[in-house]
């Protein structure tokens, strides 16, 4: 096994960061919720407000900049009383958060809900088994022990000069 050069975070410029870039852009807790409940069936904005208790200023604010980032798109659908509206849905770039909620669920369920409170279970709708996540080696699609991680700097990607 090669050995890695591990990442000086002390010497490391503040930006660019992956990590401080998502939060730019998901860092409120209105955002990651709006895509949780858009994940899980709930598009309309009346029943975004009514299940997250948000206001509607703050919603409509918060669904502008998701689409705007392109991880929601609007998609009309027709009321009972027959008026176009606009629902929210997943673009591909919003599905790839999946895993970042999925994250965000195990830690909760573990460190941030109350003795009182039961939580979720996520189960593979085939087999009805919990699964959970996992860190694999890319290589060898064995599991990963976090702690165990570094990080180190990629080759910078090659770009075209502007003309």
């Amino acid at each position: 096994m090669s050995a890695v050069e591990r990442v000086d975070w002390k010497a490391l410029p503040a930006r660019p960061c992956p990590v401080a870039g998502s939060l730019d852009l998901l860092g409120d807790r209105w955002s990651i919720l709006v895509v949780r409940d858009v994940m899980n069936g709930v598009r309309r904005f009346d029943d975004l407000v009514g299940r997250l208790g948000v206001s509607r200023a703050t919603l409509s604010d918060r669904l502008r900049r998701l689409v705007s980032a392109g991880i929601l798109v609007p998609a009309p659908y027709q009321t009972d009383r027959g008026q176009t509206r606009e629902e929210y849905r997943l673009t591909e770039k919003g599905w790839e958060l999946r895993h970042v909620l999925i994250a965000l669920r195990e830690w909760g369920d573990r460190h941030a809900l109350g003795d009182d409170d039961v939580p979720l279970r996520l189960v593979d709708r085939e087999s009805g088994h919990d699964v959970q996540l996992r860190l694999v080696d890319a290589e060898t699609g064995d599991e990963v022990e976090p702690r165990r991680l570094v990080y180190v700097a990629r080759a910078a990607p090659h770009r075209r000069r502007r003309r």
